[in-house]
């Protein structure tokens, strides 16, 4: 059955999209009230929307006074990193070993697909958020290969933040050409067949980052 979306998802949506693209800003307090009559809706999704993100660590709720973006802490970048060289070096090793199976096949085309894509939008000169969802696929695609659902659960939850600081990590100059570059190395090492080289390139990559975003915050 074809379900329809609720105002609530809606408001949800567009909240998490506007966090991301950093639209709504970190220290400023909004009211329920002013995102209700933006999106022309009562206040009731705008709050059911608002204590979700609260509840994944986004928001913060005053009362009397309104909501405010948590800002993202050098904590937070650490945390992130950390659990994203765990889940993905191992990912990468995983595919590596694999990919002269069926299925790994089938993941390369896919990352090849992407960086092609991605690609592209560096031609275009696309804005970050866009250029953000192809980088965020060509990690997903790698996690997804292991069927891991614990690991697929974990970089789900931390989705938005993660979004976040990729965002920011594109706004430091030549970091999309300088990704991309990247991603193109990571797939190389598992077109390789050698895991421990391309879990190496892979921790490189996930470095670069961290180095770049702690030089931001």
């Amino acid at each position: 059955m074809i379900k329809k979306v609720s105002y609530k998802d809606q408001v949800y949506q567009y909240l998490k999209q506007a966090i991301v693209k950093g639209e709504i800003n970190p220290g400023e307090i909004y009211s329920e009230q002013m995102f209700a009559d933006q999106l022309e809706v009562s206040r009731t999704p705008v709050r059911e929307a608002v204590l979700q993100l609260k509840h994944e660590g986004l928001v913060e709720i005053y009362n009397n006074r309104g909501i405010s973006v948590k800002p993202i802490s050098i904590d937070d970048i650490n945390q992130i990193l950390q659990a994203r060289t765990a889940i993905e070096g191992y990912s990468v090793k995983y595919l590596t070993e694999r990919i002269t199976s069926a299925e790994g096949q089938k993941s390369l085309k896919q990352l090849l697909a992407c960086l092609n894509e991605t690609e592209s939008l560096l031609e275009e000169s696309t804005g970050h958020y866009k250029y953000m969802k192809a980088d965020i696929e060509f990690h997903g695609i790698i996690v997804h290969f292991t069927k891991n659902m614990y690991f697929i659960k974990t970089v789900d939850q931390m989705r938005t933040r993660l979004e976040q600081v990729t965002v920011n990590s594109l706004t430091f100059k030549n970091r999309h050409r300088d990704a991309l570059s990247e991603h193109k190395k990571i797939f190389e090492g598992i077109c390789s067949g050698n895991a421990e080289k391309a879990e190496n390139i892979f921790i490189e990559h996930m470095l670069i980052t961290g180095n770049i975003l702690k030089k931001m915050f």
